[in-house]
């Protein structure tokens, strides 16, 4: 087992892994605990559980754990609800195909319960203990087991494969790739494995391995008997921890905010974790904005949490301010096609540039934003630390509070304040953001679809029209294939084992172009008419701008007006013309190259919702070019050739 220090990365033969990944339990209070000391009984009974990393630990839901008696009642058979009632039970996510998440209880690692690509549908995991658990108390009431003869136990304990020579006996309904349990004649469960053979091959002695054994089978932890526990138990078991986490939350956000005097806001998303910074800051300032971004494509659910806690607080004198994208992402689809994992170019539109505006609107002096950004959430934020300055919106200085804090402690400050958090929660929605995020795994895409068919279908309605113009086979929506824009390694994987054919990278360009040397100038030819009384409003942002009868130049680019092409002196002006006439025309009015313009030359048209330049403070330094996801995110390497 690896080891590494809270707050710390360890890298070994792999990717990096964040902060600590254990959890201490209280042998006697049957719970979790944060630190090495139950409150209640101090270190008595206090054991530790190691986890799969990076460990960042959450309470289940009652929709969670009906999912997880779901997958083992379709897989073994067996009900799990009387084991699970009234425990405290833990999901650990760890690294797989897709989604996967380790299930402690009882002071152990129960078991997984793991995402299919292929199936679309969850299989469970078992470790030994948990294994030993179901066994106990169902037996052979149970589907998936088989029973080996005394002389095969002690050869499968030290690694060997269960024979089918070897078995005594099996349940009818195992079939070749099921996961297995393996148990002696005495009754002793030896371990869990996966079968090679289907029912009728491991009770025929035929020839060959019968059951490959799990050599990771062997949990963390050891299972305490019986003990029932609410979060009410928890949360006196980690008082003590719990209060010193928030004591120093709060002594860092005071710092902070004494040392950049700036007005302080934050950023609240209707997730967890900026729901445990807005409640730190209700404890530590009189003052403050509560700052939320609208995407447009937001859970109902999230804007109803919005709203309820803008009644209750707005009376204690908080302000809220609303960055509201409204119907930008809808708009901007129809430029850019569907977001991917490797194409966000709708973040840039629906939050970067309605936040952008919005603190131009409200803080022009700046604001210190103090958000719920943990570092076990990604090596970038790990890395980005725990106060910096914002390249992208410069008037704004990041914090965050809770930045070491895991998951668990999140939700234990939550439920110990009472906090009022989001609903979709209770629904295991686990993501809070944007519906139709491509960051989502197919098992989130899968649990939208049925606890939220109505967003579903308005998604998949909008994929399906994409589908059609980009002539993809149905698979493309199925699978998730539309969460990238060009497919990596493993999609490629996935694809072959499904039979299907996909472009490597797909392509949509409403404004198709082609550059060509034409005597000593470069010739821009564009799919469209250039319409100069547009390309007037934009101009500015190349050179001092003349017109002449059917032309208008703008620096040393000649845009020929009711014709398609442009002559500019230079390869790279040629690009930056292209350019221009892409942000005339394509334009979706995010906002993100408004604040970046140091002379405040541009504004957005409220009405056609496209950026116009003015020419008397303009002085051509291009910068609004180095921001604006036209350029920035589709470049010019993916412009379709004529």
């Amino acid at each position: 087992m690896r080891k590494g220090l809270a707050g710390g990365s360890v890298r070994k033969r792999g990717p990096v892994v964040l902060g600590r990944f254990w959890i201490h339990w209280c042998e006697k209070c049957n719970v979790p605990l944060i630190s090495d000391r139950c409150s209640v009984h101090g270190e008595e009974g206090v054991f530790r559980i190691d986890l799969t990393p990076p460990g960042d630990v959450r309470f289940a839901f009652k929709r969670d754990i009906e999912l997880i008696r779901e997958v083992f009642m379709k897989h073994y058979g067996v009900d799990l609800e009387e084991i699970l009632e009234d425990k405290i039970v833990l999901l650990n996510k760890i690294p797989s195909e897709d989604d996967a998440y380790e299930i402690i209880f009882d002071g152990f690692i129960f078991g997984l319960i793991i995402f299919d690509p292929i199936k679309l549908e969850w299989r469970p995991a078992l470790k030994l203990e948990g294994a030993k658990l179901l066994w106990e108390k169902f037996g052979k009431e149970m589907r998936k087991w088989v029973i080996i003869d005394e002389g095969a136990v002690e050869p499968v304990k030290k690694g060997a494969n269960v024979l089918p020579v070897g078995i005594v006996e099996a349940e009818e309904s195992i079939r070749r790739n099921d996961e297995v349990m393996v148990v002696s004649e005495s009754g002793e469960v030896v371990g869990v494995g996966i079968a090679k053979k289907d029912y009728k091959g491991l009770v025929s002695g035929e020839r060959g391995t019968g059951i490959k054994m799990k050599r990771k089978a062997q949990g963390s932890g050891k299972r305490i008997e019986g003990k029932k526990a609410t979060i009410e138990d928890v949360i006196r078991a980690n008082r003590i921890a719990l209060e010193e986490k928030v004591e120093e939350a709060k002594e860092f956000m005071k710092k902070v905010s004494k040392k950049y005097g700036l007005p302080v806001a934050v950023a609240y998303s209707g997730g967890k974790d900026s729901l445990a910074v807005l409640g730190l800051a209700l404890e530590t300032f009189r003052e403050f904005t509560v700052f939320f971004n609208n995407t447009g494509i937001e859970f109902p659910e999230t804007l109803e949490n919005v709203e309820e806690i803008r009644r209750e607080l707005e009376p204690r004198g908080i302000k809220f301010v609303i960055a509201d994208a409204k119907d930008a992402f809808w708009r901007a689809i129809n430029v850019f096609s569907p977001p991917g994992m490797d194409y966000r170019w709708c973040c840039k539109v629906t939050k970067l540039g309605p936040i952008t505006l919005a603190i131009e609107e409200h803080f022009p002096q700046g604001v210190l934003m103090f958000v719920g950004q943990r570092k076990f959430e990604s090596f970038k934020r790990y890395k980005q630390g725990r106060v910096w300055r914002n390249i992208w919106v410069p008037n704004e200085i990041g914090a965050a509070p809770i930045f070491h804090w895991t998951a668990l402690e999140v939700w234990l400050y939550i439920f110990s304040r009472r906090l009022k958090y989001n609903k979709l929660y209770e629904r295991g929605i686990d993501r809070i953001g944007c519906f139709l995020c491509p960051s989502q795994s197919l098992a989130e895409i899968e649990k939208l679809k049925r606890e939220k068919p109505e967003l579903w279908e308005k998604w998949y309605n909008e994929l399906e029209k994409w589908r059609k113009r980009l002539s993809l086979p149905e698979e493309w929506i199925k699978y998730g294939f539309w969460r990238w824009r060009r497919l990596g390694k493993r999609e490629k994987v996935l694809a072959k084992e499904l039979g299907i054919e996909l472009p490597e990278e797909r392509k949509w360009e409403p404004i198709k172009f082609t550059i060509k040397e034409d005597d000593k100038k470069y010739r821009v030819e564009i799919s469209t008419k250039i319409n100069l009384k547009r390309i007037r409003e934009v101009a500015p942002i190349l050179g001092d701008v003349e017109e002449k009868p059917g032309v208008l130049v703008a620096g040393e680019n000649e845009f020929y007006g009711e014709t398609n092409y442009i002559l500019s002196p230079t390869l790279d002006e040629a690009y930056a013309s292209f350019f221009l006439v892409r942000r005339a025309y394509e334009c979706v009015g995010c906002g993100v190259c408004v604040t970046k313009c140091p002379e405040r030359a541009i504004s957005i048209d409220g009405r056609r919702m496209k950026i116009v330049v003015d020419p008397e403070k303009c002085t051509h330094c291009r910068e609004c070019m180095e921001v604006c996801p036209l350029v920035v995110i589709k470049g010019v390497d993916i412009g379709s050739q004529l």
